[in-house]
């Protein structure tokens, strides 16, 4: 796989990630106003916000390999 498809692969991957946040923070706030427990999908929340800071972390060493790739 080329440098220019892992990218476009993690940007996908970080665009996904996102976009379960958002549905995440919707059952959580479902679940307040039931007066449901939020520890569950809070703690789901975390490991969300978790795995898009190691996504873009990723995106960043790609990009950068992308910068030094042209610079050679």
């Amino acid at each position: 796989m080329s440098l220019q498809e892992d990218i476009g692969r993690v940007e996908q991957h970080i665009r996904e990630i996102e976009q379960r946040i958002e549905r995440q923070r919707a059952v959580i706030a479902q679940a307040e106003e039931n007066g449901l427990p939020t520890d569950g999908p809070s703690n789901f929340l975390w490991f969300l916000k978790e795995t898009l800071s190691l996504s873009r972390d990723h995106l960043a060493r790609l990009l950068a390999d992308e910068f030094r790739a042209r610079d050679s």
